[in-house]
C-alpha cells in the first residue's frame, strides 16, 4: 500500500509540475493522430479534426473555409498515427512561431500550422504573450477557443 501511495504521489507532483510550466489549460479528451505527427517541429502546432475524434494538422490560411480545415487547438505531445494526442484549446500554451510574432497580438496559423500575427479575417486562436523573430521559434500563447476574427485593428 505505501509503494502504492508513492506512485499516486510521484504522479500528482509530477502533474502540477507540467501546469507550473505552462499554466492551466483545457485539453480535448479521446482524440487520436489521423497521421504520424511525431517529427519534433510538429509539437506546438495548431492542428484540425481530421474525421471522427482525429487530428492532423491545421491548414485554414487566407479565409478558405471548410468545417475540416478550420483548427480546433494546439498540439501538446508527439503521436504517431492512432496514438493519442493531446491537444490544448483553452488556456496558457506554447505555441511554434512561423515567423515573426508580436507580443500581445492575435495569432492565427499558417498551412503548416505555426502561429503568426492574424490580420482581419483570419481565425484567431489565441494571444502571444511574448515574441518571436524567427520560423520554429516556442513562444507562450494565451488560447481561446477558435473563431473567425472580422477585425484585428
Amino acid at each position: 500500500m505505501k509503494h502504492f501511495c508513492n506512485l499516486i504521489s510521484a504522479y500528482a507532483r509530477a502533474m502540477l509540475a507540467s501546469f507550473a510550466e505552462f499554466g492551466a489549460q483545457d485539453t480535448i479528451p479521446g482524440l487520436t493522430a489521423a497521421a504520424d505527427l511525431s517529427a519534433a517541429g510538429k509539437q506546438y502546432i495548431a492542428v484540425r479534426m481530421a474525421g471522427a475524434n482525429t487530428v492532423n494538422i491545421a491548414s485554414e490560411v487566407g479565409g478558405v473555409s471548410g468545417v475540416n480545415k478550420m483548427g480546433v487547438g494546439v498540439l501538446q505531445n508527439l503521436p504517431k498515427s492512432g496514438e493519442t494526442a493531446t491537444v490544448a484549446y483553452h488556456g496558457l500554451s506554447k505555441v511554434r512561431g512561423g515567423g515573426a510574432v508580436t507580443g500581445n497580438a492575435l495569432i492565427t496559423y499558417n498551412s503548416s500550422g505555426m502561429f503568426i500575427d492574424a490580420v482581419s479575417g483570419d481565425v484567431v486562436m489565441g494571444r502571444a504573450l511574448e515574441t518571436a523573430t524567427t520560423a520554429g521559434e516556442i513562444v507562450t500563447a494565451l488560447l481561446f477557443p477558435p473563431v473567425r476574427w472580422s477585425s484585428v485593428a
